[in-house]
């Protein structure tokens, strides 16, 4: 039976994904839009490198840094104090970010060579301008980040998780106008790109200050202590490390050829969906509960939410695979098909994203286990670890640059997940080895489970709905990815399944 702390999890989880696959949909509504626009060009990656400086630097603040600082700090504070912090860490952080904003504004050939060294002179596609509304956003970017982390901090996760969406919708709507008036796709996306930024973070000021006590009176110091620097800047170097992978990534495709940068990004944004809405939302949601559990030290509930994480994650993430890699070619034509993106195109996207798809497991298991270390007032050892092994990653990619080969590259992604989850499982001490060897038996039966139910959706779509396809109305691949859905959503119901079978079998 499941517990109500357990059900907690999953009901916050659930709301989070709710908000986080419609920002996620909106967000592949502007890679569709970028791929129909810009097809695999140098413009599109230039328009790609515009988008990643505020992106990264959301996702940094809120997988990171502030998250891991402010959440545990916010909760243990009291109302009035939980606001006054709010306020100071907005003011620190908008600062210091405007400072990167203004380097940004200064000097943008740095940061395009940075994010993609392989690009020719990309600045001379940008007018001043545009340059600025890039470098205003970024500050944004930072204040977002921290009215999340109250918000989250709040178990307020739906309202949190829109920021993504407003964010997107506010790109969708400039590469519409530049569609269908005036075709100046690089200026409209720089003003969608500021406007998105400011819409996000009024929205959630707006919600906090829905519920916020009023602090202008009164006087507590300065809150934002030594300690909580150190698990910032500890927090941030550390989801900095992991974000910068795929960044990382991009940068090495841009040596590869035009349009390398725009197809790997395409590709990793396509295995992010599932991973941001199915996987990781059970990291950010189980953080907070298990910063409690340990503040009380309460062993078992701690052990039993990060136990409770780690098997949904496996379930979901062993279904995305399993039922990923088959029907990836159906998802990539249905959304980049119809555009500039050719066949030659649309198959590489779908190579490199089969590829990528091998990394979701081991990235569930990562995220959870630093999660578990972050609550547990750890994260330099997750920062030392990520530090270490970011070491080899050079070394991963280095086959596939040396042969100029983009599937030898993207196959550093999951190589490095995987060091990552094992080194990080290890770090949890000995308890959660034991834990992760006592769970291998489970972890197995759901594999065969989800793989039989794979298994049986492969075959229909090879022996039914491929070779009468000319019985079928509409377009194959959506009745492909129509089947992939459904045979998602057994896979995950046969997992979970398995998992409470095996719970009752054990009491």
């Amino acid at each position: 039976m499941t517990s109500p702390g357990q059900r907690s999890l999953l009901s916050a989880g659930l709301f989070l994904s709710l908000a986080l696959m419609a920002g996620r949909l909106a967000g592949f509504g502007r890679e569709v839009l970028l791929a129909s626009s810009l097809g695999l060009s140098e413009q599109a990656d230039i328009a790609i490198v515009l988008l990643t400086v505020p992106d990264l630097l959301v996702n940094l603040l809120l997988s990171g840094g502030i998250g891991v600082a402010l959440v545990p700090a916010l909760r243990a504070a009291s109302p009035a104090q939980a606001a006054a912090l709010f306020r100071q860490a907005s003011l620190a952080f908008g600062a210091l970010f405007a400072v990167f904003g203004l380097c940004f504004a200064v000097l943008p050939g740095l940061w395009f060579w940075l994010f993609a060294p392989g690009l020719q002179a990309p600045t001379q596609w940008l007018d001043s301008w545009m340059i600025y509304a890039i470098a205003l956003a970024i500050p944004l970017a930072a204040l977002s980040g921290v009215s999340t982390a109250a918000l989250n901090a709040r178990d307020r996760f739906f309202v949190a998780g829109c920021g993504t969406l407003f964010f997107n919708l506010s790109i969708i709507a400039a590469l519409l106008m530049a569609m269908f008036w005036s075709r100046s796709y690089l200026s409209l996306l720089c003003a969608g790109i500021l406007a998105g930024a400011l819409l996000r973070w009024v929205s959630q000021w707006i919600a906090l200050r829905g519920g916020a006590p009023r602090v202008m009176q009164a006087h507590h110091g300065l809150l934002l202590d030594r300690r909580l620097i150190q698990g910032f800047v500890a927090g941030l170097a550390s989801a900095s490390l992991l974000i910068l992978v795929p960044v990382a990534l991009r940068a090495g495709a841009s040596w590869l050829g035009k349009g390398e940068l725009a197809a790997f990004n395409y590709a990793i944004k396509l295995v992010e969906l599932p991973l941001g809405i199915l996987i990781t939302t059970l990291a950010t949601v189980a953080f907070p509960r298990l910063s409690e559990a340990h503040d009380h030290n309460d062993a078992t509930a701690f052990d039993g939410i990060l136990k409770s994480g780690l098997q949904r994650a496996l379930v979901l993430s062993f279904a995305v695979v399993l039922c990923g890699i088959p029907f990836v070619d159906a998802v990539v034509a249905i959304l980049f098909g119809a555009g500039r993106v050719g066949v030659d195109g649309l198959a590489h996207i779908t190579s490199l994203t089969q590829i990528a798809l091998l990394s979701v497991p081991w990235v569930g298991i990562a995220s959870l286990a630093a999660a578990a270390l972050n609550a547990r007032r750890l994260p330099a050892q997750v920062l030392r670890r990520t530090a270490l092994i970011m070491l080899v990653f050079p070394l991963l990619c280095l086959p596939g640059l040396l042969m100029a080969d983009p599937i030898a590259l993207m196959g550093a992604l999951p190589v490095f997940h995987c060091i990552l989850a094992i080194s990080l499982m290890q770090a949890l001490g000995r308890e959660g080895v034991r834990s992760a060897r006592a769970q291998l038996y489970r972890v197995l039966s759901c594999l065969f489970a989800i793989g039989g139910v794979a298994i049986v959706g492969w075959l229909t779509d090879v022996l039914v709905v491929k070779p009468f396809a000319v019985l079928l109305p509409g377009s194959l691949d959506i009745w492909r990815v129509l089947l992939a859905g459904g045979v998602f959503a057994g896979a995950v119901a046969a997992g979970l399944l398995v998992l409470r079978f095996a719970d009752r079998r054990r009491r």
